[in-house]
């Protein structure tokens, strides 16, 4: 039997218009974390903040990142002081400094996956400039790809069962985690359908399981400058279609303080 653990991992404070939230002015969003225990190995689902995130935004331009989003990580929230084990599997939704900048606390070696389009868009990033405006500074791009990512395509092509989501990428060859194309934030985002926990963890295709039941999506422009407006609201509407004909499915945002431990 599959064993989920959500964790906290830093959190960032951004205008709650911005993530599609009814709230007026600020909010902290959590930076998800997702530990995936099956009866064969441990998939550790993004990373969220780090001292890596720090390090890569001292200085200008990529400092602007750490002003726009403000960042708290409390050493109790550090990923290394939550995780009860070392994974054997890394998987990243995308390439965004919150998802990513845990990474370097990983031990060595262990193996990293991702979609190839969000590694080649990685790798195609040559300045600080276009690195922190594709949200991964280069401190965090140099990061992530020494450790040789390797793309989740490599995992055979299975059915899901899920309305809106009929096929995706077996990451551990047991079907256990299934990857899922989840296009419009960022560059080749993934989310990882758990079907013996019927749980869908879905990166921010959404940025609250509310925003899916009230169909509050981010404005246009934050949409555009993050990814892809068309895409987003097209994976939106088919996780809103999802979360009706499956109500018994736990979705899971990577920024959903409903869903934070």
């Amino acid at each position: 039997m599959l064993r989920v653990n959500v964790f906290r991992v830093g959190s960032c404070r951004v205008r709650g218009f911005a993530a599609g939230l009814p709230d007026r002015g600020e909010v902290d969003l959590p930076a998800l974390v997702t530990l995936v225990e099956t009866a064969d190995a441990a998939i550790l689902f993004d990373c969220g903040y780090g001292e890596a995130f720090f390090s890569a935004t001292q200085s200008f331009p990529a400092r602007a990142y750490r002003w726009a989003t403000p960042v708290t990580l409390p050493a109790e929230e550090r990923l290394t002081r939550q995780l009860p084990r070392q994974p054997d599997m890394v998987v990243l939704s995308h390439m965004h400094g919150d998802h990513v900048a845990g990474l370097p606390e990983i031990a060595e070696g262990t193996p990293v996956l991702a979609s190839t389009e969000a590694i080649a868009h990685l790798r195609g990033l040559r300045s600080e400039v276009s690195a922190t405006l594709a949200a991964c500074p280069m401190g965090l791009r140099e990061a992530v790809l020494s450790r040789a990512p390797q793309p989740v395509e490599g995992g055979a092509l299975v059915e899901t069962g899920l309305p809106g989501f009929p096929q995706g990428h077996d990451v551990t060859g047991t079907g256990d985690a299934i990857a899922i194309p989840l296009p419009g934030h960022g560059v080749g985002q993934i989310g990882l359908w758990l079907p013996a926990a019927n749980t869908f963890l879905i990166a921010d295709a959404a940025y609250a399981r509310s925003a899916l039941r009230n169909g509050r999506l981010p404005p246009a422009p934050i949409l555009a400058r993050l990814g892809n407006t068309g895409r987003y609201r097209d994976t939106f509407a088919r996780l809103q279609a999802l979360m009706r004909a499956r109500p018994e499915i736990v979705i899971v945002p990577s920024h959903c303080r409903e869903a934070a431990p």
